[in-house]
């Protein structure tokens, strides 16, 4: 026949509590025609990970499987992370923190769903010179190497941890590191 099959979208989640999934699944339901499986583990979902379209996987997933998901962070949902004051980056991975209440579950899967289907993708918000910055911030370097090593002053490190932390609402450098490695700057 002449006739042209829709093909189904998929969404794989990974690793997820039981009530996460039901949760999750009920959203994309009412809101899109996506197909949602569930996967216990990322070894049981690794074979078909090439079928799926988004991703929502656990902290501990994400952080294990980081060569997996960072190249696909823009189409990926974390769930579980503890860092109250990690907010979600256009260049990372959405997040719904353990204190999300129901909305900010629903708006987070339906923000996944929207650039999903109009295939947008933001730049992040960040220079590159701030992202420079972060990365040696989340290698361990303190204001004297950092600035030595990119051939600025202290005081220009200091003002760009100052916007980075005013930009990303981040204050602590392990917040920061987790962010830089979230969004693939590590």
């Amino acid at each position: 026949r002449g006739d042209m099959m829709k093909e189904t979208r998929r969404i794989a989640l990974i690793g997820l509590a039981a009530l996460e999934a039901i949760g999750i699944r009920s959203i994309v339901r009412e809101c899109s025609d996506f197909m949602v499986e569930t996967f216990g583990n990322f070894a049981d979902f690794m074979p078909l990970a090439d079928s799926y379209e988004a991703y929502v996987a656990d902290s501990g997933t994400f952080v294990a499987n980081l060569d997996f998901f960072m190249p696909r962070r823009q189409k990926t949902i974390v769930t579980g992370i503890s860092v109250m004051s990690l907010k979600n980056s256009s260049g990372g991975p959405l997040i719904i923190g353990h204190d999300a209440d129901e909305a900010d579950i629903e708006v987070t899967v339906k923000k996944l769903l929207g650039s999903l289907q109009t295939g947008e993708t933001v730049p992040g918000e960040l220079s590159f010179r701030e992202r420079e910055v972060l990365r040696l911030i989340a290698a361990g370097r303190i204001n004297k190497e950092i600035a030595d090593e990119l051939c600025i002053s202290v005081n220009t490190v200091i003002s760009h941890r100052k916007n980075i932390s005013s930009k990303l609402g981040i204050k602590s450098a392990s917040g920061l590191s987790l962010y830089a490695v979230m969004n693939g700057i590590i």
